[in-house]
């Protein structure tokens, strides 16, 4: 079974408690999937975001396919402007950060339970996605920072504060939701010849949960 038939197949609801785990690179990307899993009320699964605590790429990889032999499903979220970063950064030496990220995706790519969601630049990317229809490709968040000053989040920024305002900020955007997801999907999935092209990988995680939009 090829990878993109496995993304596809989704499991009934009702069929015992799934567990899922899901790294996250930052508090940011934990706040909003604690409140999607609270709004959501996904009582038959079990989402456990959990942060990499600044692990180097080898290490979230081998994290990711240890968690996959306790989890129904693995999730590795990825913003992708740390790695491009890193990339440019690059004096040589061993691998780079991209060939090394590569070899990882492509690995996790056969494990049947796990899902690489890669955000380019990053999970703010998704958040514009809500707000406006872009397919432009920022290679770091200070980029399009400017461009998510607007309803329903205005004035945003990385803080606790401001994500459990109003609400919460998953309660802020939920309206927009399924446009999101639409503009989203129509960026396809990461492709690792092309690596600088805007992507937001996370409307996957709403295919994974079975979440109606």
């Amino acid at each position: 079974m090829n990878r993109d038939n496995r993304r596809g197949q989704r499991k009934r609801r009702g069929q015992g408690n799934k567990t899922i785990y899901v790294l996250v690179d930052g508090e940011t990307e934990k706040l909003y999937l604690d409140q999607l899993k609270n709004i959501e009320r996904l009582k038959s699964i079990t989402i456990k975001p959990d942060l990499n605590k600044k692990k180097t790429i080898a290490q979230q990889f081998e994290t990711i396919k240890e968690e996959s032999k306790h989890y129904d499903q693995a999730i590795w979220m990825v913003d992708f402007d740390t790695i491009l970063k890193e990339e440019r950064e690059f004096k040589g030496g061993r691998k780079s950060p991209l060939i090394v990220f590569n070899e990882c995706y492509r690995e996790l790519s056969e494990i049947e339970n796990v899902n690489v969601l890669v955000n380019v630049p990053c999970l703010e990317y998704w958040y514009l996605l809500h707000i406006k229809n872009s397919g432009r490709f920022y290679s770091i968040y200070s980029e399009l920072e400017r461009e998510l000053n607007a309803i329903p989040i205005l004035g945003y920024n990385k803080s606790r504060k401001y994500y459990i305002s109003g609400g919460g900020i998953y309660a802020r955007l939920k309206p927009n939701l399924n446009t999101a997801y639409q503009r989203a999907k129509a960026l396809g999935q990461y492709d690792s010849e092309n690596p600088q092209q805007a992507k937001a990988e996370i409307y996957r995680l709403f295919e994974i949960l079975e979440i109606e939009l």
